[in-house]
């Protein structure tokens, strides 16, 4: 038998979600967090948990009583309903935000309108003055490179679309290399795949390391530890992208 006050106090980990964004950044990275379970309880136990996660969504509260937000499509997949406006969010409790990548990354960073670029980076740049952790899988670090926070830190991003994401920030330390990046208070992941095994890296640096190896054993999940061994796949005949 346990109570609230046994374990550390839960951490609420927050994921910003946009029109277009990539499923399994979101999702991946998501179910390391909401597996974990603090040693000692299964996975069937009630709370508390070391985790909870929240989403938050690129619109803004327009004021209306009970209005809430509007629900999300990610790329070629389901929708999802966030908890929060983004302006709401500056008022919440959130420890952890991770802005993911996708084909939308590139609609809200170049839309042919800056004031809502401006008003994305000025968000960016407010969420990092409350936050413990500001990370990023994929190509959401071009979102975290163009408001300016990843300047002089070293951070990862998607290696098919490197140069892309590197414009928006040339004063970042780029790595080309690893799968995710540990510079402090900023995480940032390569693509897709990699967001999952950073998450449960971070699982292991906020909750321990016997935390995350039972998540990702619970997950039945082949977690890739080391952040420098690239992962390369069986040579294979290009696909084609544009027919004939």
């Amino acid at each position: 038998m346990h109570n609230d006050s046994t374990f550390p106090r839960t951490l609420r980990i927050g994921i910003f979600v946009f029109n277009n964004f990539e499923p399994v950044d979101v999702w991946g990275f998501v179910q390391a967090f909401s597996i974990a379970r603090f040693i000692g309880t299964s996975y069937s136990d009630p709370p508390p948990y070391p985790f909870e996660i929240v989403f938050i969504a690129n619109e803004t509260n327009p004021g209306i009583p009970g209005a809430a937000p509007q629900p999300v499509k990610s790329y070629n997949a389901p929708r999802v309903v966030p908890d929060f406006f983004r302006d709401d969010a500056l008022t919440e409790a959130i420890d952890l935000l991770m802005i993911p990548g996708g084909s939308g990354t590139g609609d809200l960073l170049l839309s042919s309108d800056p004031a809502p670029v401006e008003e994305l980076v000025a968000w960016v740049r407010a969420m990092d003055a409350r936050v413990s952790l500001m990370t990023s899988v994929c190509t959401g670090a071009a979102i975290l490179a163009r408001a300016g926070v990843l300047d002089g830190h070293p951070a990862a991003t998607n290696h098919q679309a490197f140069s892309w994401v590197s414009s928006f920030g040339p004063r970042v330390l780029w790595d080309n290399v690893s799968r995710w990046v540990d510079a402090g208070r900023y995480v940032t992941s390569s693509g897709t795949s990699a967001g999952t095994d950073m998450g449960l890296y971070l699982v292991a640096r906020l909750a321990g390391r016997a935390v995350a190896e039972a998540a990702a054993l619970a997950a039945e999940y082949d977690w890739h530890r080391d952040p420098q061994q690239p992962i390369f796949y069986p040579q294979q005949a290009e696909v084609p992208t544009t027919r004939r």
